[in-house]
């Protein structure tokens, strides 16, 4: 098995938050970004005031993460996320992780607790702008972008029952040059 692999399922393992879920993954609604269609550029400023944009990632497998800290299924995926970062590297992965629709100071507070996750935390979407140029309807919404800039695969809610794809998923990336 490869060096990535045993990397995502050391991480996924190691993490007691998602295993205590016995909730299952909410239905899936169907992709609005066709797998290798080239989604939107431009995600705005993160939390220190930077452009992001996802062309800035090329070569690394990008996973765009909206969430709230009041979802639950939220709180429950950016902490494996986080997990699968440290464990392969954010040399090959990214977390870019939009806000979606929490009030400010609840923001600031979330976000200043995470701050030590490898996640690019972006700064709060209270117009939506960048939930509407991705259609995000609901959270946590999940789009994986490959190496080569393009969608891989795009997922809508998070349980238990995703990890074991979504181990296949991120290890069939990385894997790819």
């Amino acid at each position: 098995m490869r060096k990535a692999a045993w990397a995502i399922l050391l991480a996924l393992a190691a993490l007691p938050i998602a295993a205590n879920s016995d909730e299952p993954a909410k239905k899936r609604e169907p992709p609005v970004f066709p797998v290798g269609s080239v989604p939107e550029d431009d995600l705005g400023k993160d939390i220190d005031g930077n452009k992001v944009r996802i062309s800035d990632y090329h070569g690394k497998v990008v996973i765009l993460s909206f969430w709230a800290s009041w979802c639950e299924p939220c709180r429950k995926e950016l902490p494996v996320l986080a997990g699968v970062v440290k464990q392969v590297g954010p040399d090959q992965l990214q977390v870019l992780a939009v806000n979606h629709h929490d009030e400010p100071e609840r923001f600031k507070y979330v976000v200043n607790v995470l701050k030590e996750f490898p996640i690019t935390f972006l700064r709060r979407d209270p117009n939506v702008r960048i939930a509407k140029k991705f259609g995000v309807q609901g959270i946590p919404r999940m789009i994986i972008i490959g190496r080569d800039g393009k969608v891989a695969s795009d997922h809508t809610g998070y349980g238990e029952d995703m990890i074991p794809s979504l181990v296949s998923e991120l290890n069939a990336l990385l894997a790819q040059r």
